[in-house]
């Protein structure tokens, strides 16, 4: 059972002990939760740690806890890597939102021909940064303990080349004659790879170029969905379906 507050500290070892929050966590824990002194609260450090900890202080520019034990929780299987195009803000923060949820591992954002949305050069790092802000409120909310990692790469071509060769690799594909479940009744040796294109799908020689690298198209249905419904449908399919 969780408790019922949830914290974040950016820390890859969490330590039985005191620990102080910065002002962000600070003021969410005792202005927008209303935490009181006594309260349990978790502590996730998005590295698999978990601390049960209690409420010292609540001050809304510094909280402090007191972390009484410290689990390290087992990373979902299989791993996830969601490879999907560039998306509109408010999709793309939905998708976020919903695959830390659903615990992707992975999110790669690829910059593909007909992708609607692009980072402009020297924007990258506030752009990751603001996101990560997205996926530890969806980490907190979930409860769980795991960050997907997230990066920006700039072609399909160069994510196929970064990304590991032994996994079950699958793409959204509306004419694609094999369903999704068809394919992950297959024995799944390492982990899963979802492709996904933006609004404007992936142009015909980038699905020709991961058809020739042995990524397989399948389709989700009868229904044309949404770039983030497709992607959120498919990963889906492998957590629930696999878990």
């Amino acid at each position: 059972m969780w408790p019922a507050y949830r914290c974040h500290v950016d820390t890859p070892d969490l330590q039985v002990g005191p620990l102080t929050l910065d002002a962000a966590e600070s003021m969410h824990l005792a202005k927008v939760r209303r935490a009181a002194p006594g309260a349990d609260v978790a502590v996730l450090n998005g590295c698999g740690q978990v601390g049960l900890a209690r409420l010292i202080t609540a001050g809304k520019r510094e909280a402090t806890l007191e972390v009484n034990r410290v689990e390290t929780r087992t990373q979902p299987s299989p791993e996830i890597t969601l490879v999907i195009g560039g998306l509109k803000q408010a999709a793309w923060d939905e998708l976020l939102r919903h695959a830390v949820e659903l615990g992707v591992n992975r999110i790669v954002r690829v910059q593909s021909v007909h992708a609607v949305a692009d980072v402009h050069a020297g924007k990258t790092e506030a752009k990751i940064s603001r996101w990560r802000e997205k996926m530890v409120q969806a980490m907190k909310q979930s409860a769980n303990p795991w960050m997907p990692g997230l990066e920006i790469v700039d072609s399909v071509a160069m994510a196929q080349e970064r990304l590991p060769q032994d996994t079950l690799q699958m793409v959204g594909a509306f004419a694609a004659s094999t369903g999704i479940r068809a394919a992950l009744a297959e024995e799944v040796q390492g982990g899963v790879t979802l492709w996904v294109g933006p609004e404007g799908d992936f142009s015909e020689a980038e699905l020709r170029g991961l058809r020739d690298a042995g990524v397989r198209p399948v389709h989700l249905g009868p229904r044309i969905l949404r770039a983030e419904t497709a992607a959120l449908a498919m990963v889906a399919a492998v957590r629930l379906g696999m878990d």
